[in-house]
């Protein structure tokens, strides 16, 4: 086990030394490595995050350190020598160096540091210091003072994150400051707003009031495609004989400069008509968003009649001039007087993914198994399914209830719907059925 040793310099400093046997064993050779070119609180600092690297390492020296001169770098690398940067300027260079990132993605995360740049803690605009001088305490201090929700905070969190390791790799950190501060995920899911969901007299509400959009709701809450799938779907993606809908392309967010990722496939098939502002054609959200929906007869005939006339690549919902909704417009033009006159009716309002929601609770209502649900919703995993819905299937605890009651009262536990002969007055309610032998 390291241990941290302070010792008086000459000019009334402070310096620390990190201690260890090689391996950790009581045999093992003593090491030692020693910071004392800083400041008390740098040199201290530095000494507790070597430490924590000498642990991980089993108790042998980091790779790469030299002792004495830390982390050496290789020819063409940073000087070392060279002013740390501030953390809003390694954040854009990190930002710009992650491959995997979609135009729109990196364009986010760019504005995310603009904000950070302009974000005082204590009166202090932290996220523009040297990265070397962002210390735990502040970032402990931003993260409870900031006026955000939990949510956007641990969103942030996140990049924060990703700048300080990215910064530890460049050599410029012995520890990343960011490790152990993030919000916990279960209080990040505590602080979410209750889903609202529409019961089947409210929609039917809505949809009178919607006039030439009642079939893009309908379709919508009928099938729980987001906005921006939605407004993507081309007629040639509905099939009407096989009552299925391909969701294939979505609409995603222009880069900085115009910049988009639209696949192969789909960029052959573009025309003027399929473009619209700072937005592009590209995948759907996730790798499992990619899917297949399969359609009810009713929404089959809203379909029919929304696709009527239509060419194989005309939106099926779009403008009157068969171009694409573009979000801001639609919340303009549409869902804000759509919500005032709801509220006029004592009906609360909601916003468009809450369809999304709606249609969940009433597939779980109805007895949907949360598999079929999660590969209807493009979820990618069914933790994402359950921690979001879970709480809505009541039916499981009454089957769970009658399972454990048909054990205490002597009777056999068998799957639903098993083959017996007994009689009926013998029956749990909502019970697998009782064999008395």
């Amino acid at each position: 086990m390291a241990w941290i040793e302070k010792r008086k310099r000459g000019d009334g400093g402070v310096s620390a030394r990190v201690i260890w046997r090689l391996g950790g064993t009581r045999d093992g050779a003593k090491q030692v490595e020693t910071f004392s070119a800083g400041s008390d609180a740098q040199n201290l600092a530095r000494a507790d995050g070597f430490k924590k690297m000498v642990e991980a390492a089993g108790q042998y020296w980091p790779e790469g350190w030299v002792k004495g001169e830390g982390f050496v770098r290789p020819n063409g690398e940073t000087d070392p020598l060279k002013a740390p940067p501030r953390f809003h300027v390694l954040g854009e260079e990190y930002v710009r160096q992650i491959v995997d990132l979609s135009p729109g993605q990196r364009r986010r995360y760019l504005g995310q540091l603009k904000v950070l740049a302009t974000t005082k803690v204590r009166g202090t605009l932290v996220f523009t210091k040297p990265v070397t001088a962002l210390t735990e305490d502040d970032l402990k201090a931003w993260l409870i003072e900031w006026d955000r929700s939990l949510k956007t905070k641990a969103n942030y969190h996140g990049l924060v994150h990703g700048v300080l390791a990215y910064a530890l790799k460049k050599g410029w950190l012995v520890a990343n400051p960011a490790i152990g501060t993030a919000p916990k995920r279960s209080r990040v899911r505590q602080s979410r707003p209750e889903l609202r969901f529409l019961s089947e007299k409210e929609f039917e509400r809505v949809a009178e009031l919607s006039g030439r959009h009642a079939d893009l709701l309908r379709v919508a809450v009928g099938t729980a495609l987001r906005f921006g799938e939605i407004t993507a779907l081309w007629v040639g993606d509905v099939d009407l004989d096989h009552r299925t809908i391909r969701v294939n392309k979505a609409w995603k967010r222009d880069g900085e400069d115009g910049e988009s990722d639209t696949p192969g496939w789909l960029a052959k098939q573009l025309r003027a008509r399929h473009t619209m502002r700072d937005h592009h054609l590209g995948h759907p959200k996730t790798p499992r968003s990619r899917r297949t929906i399969t359609i009810s007869s009713e929404l089959a005939t809203v379909l029919a009649r929304a696709t009527e006339g239509k060419a194989p690549d005309d939106f099926v919902f779009g403008t009157r001039t068969g171009r694409p909704f573009h979000n801001a417009d639609f919340a303009t033009d549409f869902w804000r007087p759509l919500m005032q006159d709801l509220a006029a009716e004592g009906i609360r309002p909601f916003r468009f993914h809450d369809l999304r929601h709606t249609h969940v609770a009433w597939l779980v209502a109805g007895g949907a198994p949360l598999p079929h649900i999660q590969a209807r919703l493009g979820h990618e995993s069914i933790t994402t399914t359950i921690d979001t819905y879970g709480h809505l299937m009541p039916a499981g605890d009454e089957l769970i209830s009658g399972i454990i009651d048909t054990a205490l009262t002597g009777g056999t536990i068998r799957p639903a719907g098993a083959h017996t002969s007994h009689r009926a007055e013998d029956e749990v309610p909502g019970a697998p059925p009782r064999n008395r032998g």
